[in-house]
């Protein structure tokens, strides 16, 4: 059979359809990729990722073997972590001096207030563009319904805290990216922010589609979000590294499918599912995708050429190898 295509060639055809245009655009898609060859799943998930990072893409590279990946919100906390919050906060806030017609600097050192930087960079009163911004916060921010509440309240304390330069600001922003990334022991510590809840199995997908909005406020081209599930496929190891019962595999894979069911919630990004040959065992005992109908059939190619491979499918199978 030749059914295959070099990852090269896949990659080309991604570059093309979805990071140029389609997912800039605000689209998703979730795309299966296949590695022929034992070892390949490493070099795909890296060829992917210099493919997202050279087309302007915020990665974000998990690791079944490292993220508990069955459970969505140990998924999130994993995409947090690789978030550059700081640097996103700038751009939001550059996008919004844009938009009022101030010339921003492009490098505001840390710690310093952006309003100022701002108002001295354009020799304007530091007052008025406060104001400005500020408002641009509270439209943009505090009422972006697109958001969920717990988190465009973080997002607007980030902007407000970077804006004022407040003496405040760097401990209030650790507290946030702790409670993002799941590394906060009690939530308390957060009320003087009205952040009252932990993110958690029922929130985090909402958190998800909330911080890839964020994305594209921020005016971030996409989010190419890479999930490596070999160790999925794998029967129970001694080692450091995660085991899936058989029960969390069926979770992990419900993870999946809800990711493809609620494609029109997460814009602008592409999530691509890297796995070994491991994952199109046709026999439903096994771990492979015949184990959960509800995924297989939303990836699975029923009619295909069995002579030539189709780019645009949503599960390629890879030869690792040729040029992009």
């Amino acid at each position: 059979m030749t059914d295959v295509i070099a990852s090269g060639d896949w990659l080309s055809h991604i570059r093309r359809e979805y990071l140029d245009e389609y997912l800039p655009a605000g689209g998703a898609s979730v795309k299966f990729a296949v590695a022929r060859e034992p070892g390949g799943s490493n070099e795909v998930v890296g060829q992917v990722r210099a493919l997202a990072r050279d087309s302007g893409f915020v990665s974000i590279v998990v690791d079944a073997a490292e993220t508990r990946v069955h459970l969505i919100e140990r998924l999130f906390f994993a995409c947090a972590l690789q978030v550059p919050w700081a640097r996103l906060t700038d751009a939001a806030l550059r996008r919004f001096a844009k938009d009022e017609g101030f010339s921003a600097p492009t490098d505001v050192p840390t710690g310093a207030s952006f309003a100022q930087s701002v108002a001295t960079h354009a020799g304007m009163d530091v007052d008025f563009v406060r104001q400005r911004l500020v408002q641009r916060i509270q439209s943009h921010v505090y009422r972006d319904r697109a958001m969920i509440r717990d988190f465009r309240l973080a997002m607007t304390w980030l902007c407000q805290g970077r804006l004022t330069g407040a003496p405040t600001f760097p401990a209030d922003a650790d507290l946030i990216e702790q409670w993002l990334t799941g590394r906060m022991a009690r939530i308390n510590v957060l009320k003087h922010l009205a952040i009252f809840t932990k993110i958690n199995r029922t929130n985090a997908r909402l958190h998800l589609e909330s911080l890839l909005h964020w994305l594209r406020v921020a005016h971030i081209r996409g989010t190419v979000l890479i999930l490596n599930v070999d160790r999925l496929l794998e029967p129970r190891r001694n080692d450091a590294g995660e085991n899936y019962s058989r029960a969390a595999l069926m979770d992990a894979y419900e993870v999946l499918r809800q990711f493809i069911d609620s494609i029109d919630d997460l814009e602008g990004l592409l999530l691509v599912v890297v796995a070994n040959e491991a994952i199109l065992d046709a026999d439903s005992r096994q771990r492979g995708l015949a184990a959960y109908h509800a995924l297989r059939n939303r990836v699975y190619d029923e009619v295909r050429d069995r002579e030539h491979a189709n780019p645009a499918g949503a599960l390629a199978r890879l030869t690792v190898g040729g040029a992009r």
